[in-house]
């Protein structure tokens, strides 16, 4: 695969999109609903702008990276943790969590990779979408740069 739907290529780097659609339509529903109670609860309305601001800055501060010439992976998902970076060879698996509505409606899932440092474990959040397709697609994307399912590599997975 050469072109990627998640990753953009800077030579050996392979540096994760954010995905603008999701922050901006979270984001505009949000500040509807500030809008909406503005005038009953300017307090509360307030706070949500804030937290919408607190969004917008997290959007164009989280980064996941992953260098093959240095053979690490480096992440961070909010602006209160710092960035993270560990080595490929530590990888254990990816974790997606599917957040469900009523126990019917998917309407969140989140991409994780988990790392073993020091008999702990770690991980670092990937991404984010809105069906398991579209976190199914990220992670092929990331096990095709991390060259975990070729032939002959220590971190070969079965299928």
């Amino acid at each position: 695969m050469n072109s990627y739907q998640f990753y953009k290529k800077d030579g050996n780097k392979y540096i994760f999109k954010n995905q603008p659609v999701f922050i901006t339509v979270l984001s505009v529903l949000i500040l509807a609903l500030a809008i909406f109670i503005f005038n009953n609860v300017r307090i509360l309305s307030l706070i949500i702008i804030a937290m919408v601001v607190l969004i917008i800055i997290n959007f164009f501060t989280k980064k996941f990276i992953i260098d093959m010439d240095r053979k690490t992976i480096t992440g961070k998902h909010t602006i209160f943790v710092p960035a993270k970076t560990y080595p490929i060879q530590n990888f254990t698996n990816f974790n997606v969590l599917a957040t469900k509505y009523l126990g019917l409606i998917t309407t969140n899932v989140i991409l994780s990779i988990y790392f073993e440092v020091d008999g702990k474990e770690k991980h670092l959040t990937i991404g984010q979408a809105l069906t398991q397709k579209g976190i199914q697609k990220m992670v092929n994307e990331t096990e095709d740069i991390m060259n975990i399912n070729e032939p002959g590599n220590d971190r070969d997975r079965p299928l």
